[in-house]
């Protein structure tokens, strides 16, 4: 697969400790790093430029630890008696390859580092269905399956919030799903790293006008990261897209919606913030 055709990809890791322990219940700047250290395995200058180079919109997301129970002071207890997954998400076919080769190279039994705690990986999970967080497609089959549906649902898997700038004041956090501010999310990765991109004015004088919150249930939930606390919310939210004669914009948006998956939504994406996907009438 080379890196014009678009593929995107979503890879669940299955994960057991192997001792009982506890990790910060903020932990996705250390699965940023175990992300980061996994590809350096397979190709040290790729993991350099990941993390060095000053790229606008990395090509990658990284999930919180998944499967873990409620936080009692800051931190989450850990036990070989359960299984736990981690969910990377990458945008360009480079990045999966490398990544994969550094399970594929014959090592017994591959392992994966959260703080103190040291997981064994049992599955390294790809294939579409195999995991609710796993998948891959294409950004040409996103826009060919896309339809003008009018409402669109989205899950806010983990905290999300939007980074406005610094102000006199302070750095501007939305923290709130306001409809502009979560497509234009998405819209700028998408036309980051998608072969064909979408007009953004149009799109944008779409979004402005006929575009609005439904309905929604959602909270918010701090994060402890090692220097900083950052809120986001979590939940549901439903969007209606309105207007007449605007069916390419509406499929534009659904499209940007189902990329989700893979894209993430707002700030920090590659540190556990802005896990999001697309709900269907049976979830």
């Amino acid at each position: 697969m080379n890196s014009d055709q678009g593929f995107v990809y979503s890879i669940a890791l299955k994960l057991r400790p192997v001792r009982e322990g506890s990790i910060p219940a903020t932990a996705g700047h250390q699965a940023y790093a175990a992300f980061l250290a996994t590809v350096r395995r397979a190709d040290r200058a790729l993991a350099e430029v990941l993390h060095d180079a000053p790229l606008p919109i990395k090509p990658f997301t990284v999930s919180p630890l998944l499967g873990v129970p409620k936080a009692l002071e800051g931190r989450v207890a850990i036990t070989p008696a359960k299984d736990y997954y981690l969910r990377f998400t990458v945008l360009l076919p480079d990045i999966f390859q490398q990544f994969m080769r550094r399970f594929l190279a014959g090592e017994a039994r591959p392992t994966l580092r959260l703080g103190g705690v040291e997981f064994l990986i049992s599955e390294v999970l790809t294939t579409p269905g195999s995991s609710p967080w796993s998948g891959y497609t294409s950004f040409r089959q996103l826009w060919e399956r896309a339809k003008a549906a009018e409402e669109i649902t989205l899950k806010f898997a983990s905290p999300t919030a939007f980074n406005l700038g610094t102000k006199e004041w302070g750095k501007h956090f939305v923290v709130f799903p306001e409809p502009a501010l979560v497509f234009r999310s998405l819209l700028k990765v998408w036309n980051g790293y998608a072969p064909l991109a979408f007009a953004e004015e149009p799109l944008t004088e779409y979004m402005a006008k006929n575009v609005v919150v439904k309905r929604h249930g959602i909270r918010t939930q701090m994060l402890r990261y090692p220097r900083h606390f950052q809120i986001g919310f979590v939940g549901k939210v439903s969007y209606g897209l309105r207007g007449k004669g605007n069916e390419k914009e509406r499929r534009q948006l659904n499209a940007l919606a189902d990329f989700a998956f893979y894209s993430g939504v707002g700030y920090h994406t590659t540190m556990g913030m802005g896990q999001c996907y697309r709900m269907t009438n049976d979830q």
